[in-house]
């Protein structure tokens, strides 16, 4: 039995949401986000039209720079090398992209330590275009990439699976895990929906509860996660 740490990464890691804050920077943010809000069309095609509209100046060069100006939660760095010494995998699952996480991860000093899946940019010389390479048409959550699937195909039978969220794109992920910390958006529809959570505000809480929890060997497989994950599976 092994045990999976999953940490989302806008809002999460890092302080605040990036992506938006990459299109509100050098896109148009609105109206598509509100569009996207009010069910006019798919996260992916929000993404798609968002790409679009980024000006010509920008280019791989400007996204990293603008990347490297962010923050993370300081409670980041020490959560994955205590998870890493306890023998804890690290899975990072983000809607976003990897313009701006893998900058932000190698500036952390934590890349090797964990692994990333999340929505891609590749520059062709002129423009950007975005790709979704966890897309999977048989979940219907609010991302363009499954964060569901990220979680179970990464799990054993009888793996414990912790995930750390904070938003929409993470509340369908949580009924597949065993262990959830939630906080905002991912907290209320927690207590919407009756799923057991942690509420918590920083990473370092994160750790503080999780070191308890293993210490005292209370880390236990969430039997409706199980049967969800089956359930998926079976799905897919």
């Amino acid at each position: 039995m092994a045990t999976h740490l999953f940490l989302d990464f806008d809002g999460t890691i890092s302080i605040g949401d990036i992506g938006d804050k990459l299109f509100q920077t050098f896109g148009s943010f609105e109206p598509v986000h509100s569009q996207l809000i009010a069910g006019e069309f798919s996260v992916a095609e929000y993404y798609r039209r968002s790409v679009a509209l980024l000006p010509e100046g920008c280019t791989p060069a400007t996204l990293e720079a603008f990347a490297n100006e962010q923050s993370l939660d300081p409670g980041f760095v020490p959560l994955v090398t205590w998870s890493k010494r306890s023998g804890i995998d690290v899975t990072i699952v983000s809607d976003g992209f990897d313009v701006y996480i893998e900058p932000l991860l190698r500036a952390s000093g934590q890349r090797e330590n964990v692994d990333v899946a999340c929505n891609q940019l590749t520059w062709n010389g002129i423009a950007f275009a975005p790709s979704f390479p966890g897309a999977s048409e048989s979940c219907a959550c609010f991302c363009a990439s499954c964060k569901r699937n990220a979680v179970i195909t990464r799990l054993g039978d009888n793996d414990i699976a912790i995930y750390v969220g904070d938003g929409s794109s993470d509340s369908c992920a949580v009924e597949f895990a065993d262990v959830v910390f939630a906080k905002g958006t991912l907290a209320a529809e927690c207590t919407r929906k009756g799923t057991p959570h942690h509420p918590y505000r920083t990473l370092s809480e994160v750790m503080i509860i999780l070191q308890e929890k293993v210490g005292k060997g209370a880390l236990r497989v969430r039997r409706q996660a199980v049967l969800a994950r089956k359930r998926a599976f079976e799905a897919e």
